[in-house]
């Protein structure tokens, strides 16, 4: 059979991209934490699909350009059918898989968590909590995620840590937006230190978001002492960028804005863990627009 040049010569490009790269967990330098469950997005009256966003995510980053030997694996946590049992069993099951796999992975200097709700940060907060009592979380919402709930869902995961945690915990919550939250959900959360800067206070500190880094520096400065973990909740971005979530936000952050934090997190701040949660696949336009704006953040982390 005549072989087929333009098809043998597209299969050789795989060597070039970060599929390329994939090695098991133990080996990898990077390794991405998939928490396929949308289920905590449902008890939140959000809309089904969440649960998609990491393999659509890793689908779009596996194709990009690989120009470091930064060499990567990827592990699920989630398990649907244990949180329609007992959704808060579920929680305390993923808690002990996470601690155990931080502990275990020692070869990995980044860590990237993919939901999912933003329900799957509460047992990943839990397991970094088992690695440092200071922990300081730089959440990028439209919503403050500290529903005053009876049951625990997507909106209630920084008021469930804030609960529980032993040691310090700083919750700095930017791009919120007013009409998004409700009065009960911006109660404070007890001895956790909570900075939250609006939509509106963003675009005001700096400049219509032309002077990002002058506010970083002055509202998140470094702490050596301290645990940072980057997340961004895909609703805090514009509309226009980013159609794939349960509550799309009409005038969310622009890219540029969570972009140079990003950038920031990594340089300044010196973060490890990442996470990206409430993408939704499956109210994504057909160039799969969101997921392609997440994967360039992510490859923003491999390649630095």
């Amino acid at each position: 059979m005549k072989k087929d040049l333009i098809i043998e010569n597209a299969s050789t490009r795989d060597s070039e991209r970060i599929v390329n790269n994939r090695t098991a967990p133990s080996s990898a330098s990077i390794l991405f934490f998939k928490s396929s469950s949308d289920i905590g997005t449902i008890r939140n009256s959000g809309r089904r699909g969440s649960n998609f966003a990491p393999e659509a995510i890793i689908n779009i980053v596996k194709k990009l350009a690989l120009h470091n030997e930064e060499t990567w694996s990827d592990i699920e946590i989630a398990n649907p059918e244990l949180e329609l049992e007992s959704f808060e069993h579920a929680q305390s099951v993923y808690t002990t898989t996470l601690a155990t796999a931080l502990q275990s992975y020692t070869k990995a200097s980044k860590f990237i968590y993919l939901g999912g709700g933003h329900d799957h940060v509460y047992p990943l907060l839990k397991a970094l909590n088992t690695k440092s009592k200071k922990i300081k979380v730089i959440n990028i919402d439209a919503h403050l995620d500290t529903r005053i709930d009876t049951f625990t869902n997507s909106g209630t995961p920084f008021r469930q840590f804030a609960n529980e945690f032993e040691g310090q915990f700083e919750l700095i919550q930017l791009g919120i937006h007013d009409f998004a939250n409700s009065k009960s959900t911006m109660n404070e959360l007890g001895k956790t230190k909570e900075v939250v800067a609006t939509y509106d206070d963003l675009k005001h500190l700096t400049n219509n978001f032309t002077s990002n880094r002058k506010l970083f520096e002055r509202m998140i400065p470094y702490d050596h002492e301290a645990l940072y973990l980057f997340s961004l909740d895909a609703d805090a971005l514009d509309s226009g960028i980013m159609e794939g979530v349960s509550a799309v936000n009409h005038r969310g952050l622009p890219y540029h804005f969570v972009e140079e934090l990003l950038i920031y997190a990594q340089d300044v701040l010196r973060t490890k863990h990442y996470g990206f949660y409430e993408y939704n696949p499956v109210y994504d336009n057909l160039s799969q627009k969101g997921a392609r704006t997440l994967a360039g953040l992510i490859y923003k982390i491999m390649d630095h």
